[in-house]
């Protein structure tokens, strides 16, 4: 949903993986503009991908969804330098205000 989401607003998606573990690995290949992290993921949750990223990319702008906008959950992503926390459901233009607003964050125009 997310990929066919961005393409329909002119946003390249460089990579797309299935678990947290493969997330990192084409983070760190690909080294995208943008990175959308879910919380739950299998083999790595998104808070460890964030922490495994932050040390090796600080520019990356990164997004965290995920349906628990729990205050541990907001306040655990923003520790390890999350850019914006977005809350699923969410309306496409809500992720490409985001995305917007964390490129500008991270440094990128």
């Amino acid at each position: 949903m997310l990929r066919s989401l961005l393409r329909q607003s002119n946003i390249e998606v460089v990579g797309e993986a299935t678990n947290g573990v493969d997330t990192l690995g084409l983070c760190m290949k690909l080294q995208p503009n943008v990175l959308i992290l879910d919380i739950n993921m299998p083999k790595m949750n998104g808070f460890e991908v964030l922490k495994n990223i932050r040390s090796a990319h600080p520019g990356l702008a990164v997004i965290m969804i995920s349906s628990d906008a729990s205050l541990s959950n907001v306040k655990e992503a923003c520790t390890y330098g999350v850019n914006n926390f977005l809350v699923k459901p969410f309306k496409a233009g809500q992720l490409i205000d985001a995305i917007k607003r964390s490129l500008k964050l991270a440094g990128h125009q």
